[in-house]
Order: structure tokens, then C-alpha cells, then sequence
């Protein structure tokens, strides 16, 4: 099932992150070349999987779906602990940028497994824009 997260859900309060997903401030459109920055110091890995989510702002995506679309596959093993260490080549940029995490992931509900992960539509919004160059 498909599931969309728009700007106000509660849900974005009630993710899984630790420590890098609070403190700092969340981005905004102020932070474009912050932005532009922590994407050029995205590793390769990472980067595929930020930007399959940024593609689908608001969705939250199964950690399967990122194995098989952004990392394309295969998925075997554990895919939650892959999408975690590939996430894990956002840390030099996440410690540069001086904002946290630009993504939010949930554990999986008890009796299920694997993690979902989404991008907020007005940070997946920044993002782009950086992208663009704009």
C-alpha cells in the first residue's frame, strides 16, 4: 500500500531516528547552497538512495524498494541493514551542513520486518531546487 505523508502529519514526529534527526534545525529554503553542498558530499551509494526519495517526496518507501529501485538489487540478506549502512555516506555531509538528517525513516511495526524512509515534501522541495541550481 502506497503512503503519503503530507507537510503537517503527525507521523513525521513519531520516526525511528536518533540523535541526527533532532537538535538541528530542519531545512528550509534559506539553505540552498547548504544544500547544493551536502549533495556533492554525498557518497555514491547514498546518493542513489536520497535521490530516489527525494523523487517521491512525502511516500514512505519500503527499505526493499530502495534495495531494488536505487540500489538496484539484489535484495538479499537484510535490506533494512543495507539501506542503514548505505545511509550511512550521508555522515561526512550530515556533520558539514549543520542541519539534520534530510530524511525520515519508521522501524517496522512489531510481527514485520525491514525499515520505510520518506523525505518531507518542503525538504525534498530544497533539494531539488539546489539541484537545479536555483
Amino acid at each position: 500500500m502506497t503512503v503519503y505523508l503530507t507537510e503537517v502529519d503527525p507521523r513525521w514526529a513519531e520516526h525511528s531516528g536518533g540523535e541526527g534527526h533532532y537538535g538541528a534545525p530542519e531545512w528550509g529554503p534559506e539553505d540552498l547552497e547548504r544544500a547544493a553542498a551536502f549533495l556533492a558530499e554525498l557518497a555514491p551509494q547514498a546518493g542513489r538512495v536520497f535521490e530516489y526519495l527525494l523523487r517521491n517526496p512525502g511516500r514512505t518507501i519500503h527499505c526493499t524498494e530502495l534495495v531494488d529501485k536505487a540500489l538496484g538489487g539484489p535484495n538479499e540478506g537484510d535490506p533494512a541493514r543495507r539501506v542503514a549502512g548505505v545511509l550511512s555516506g550521508m555522515s561526512k555531509a550530515y556533520s558539514n551542513s549543520g542541519r539534520r538528517f534530510p530524511f525520515y525513516w519508521w522501524e517496522a511495526p512489531e510481527g514485520s520486518v525491514g525499515a520505510t524512509y520518506a523525505v518531507r515534501p518542503s525538504v525534498a522541495a530544497v533539494f531539488l531546487a539546489a539541484r537545479l541550481g536555483r
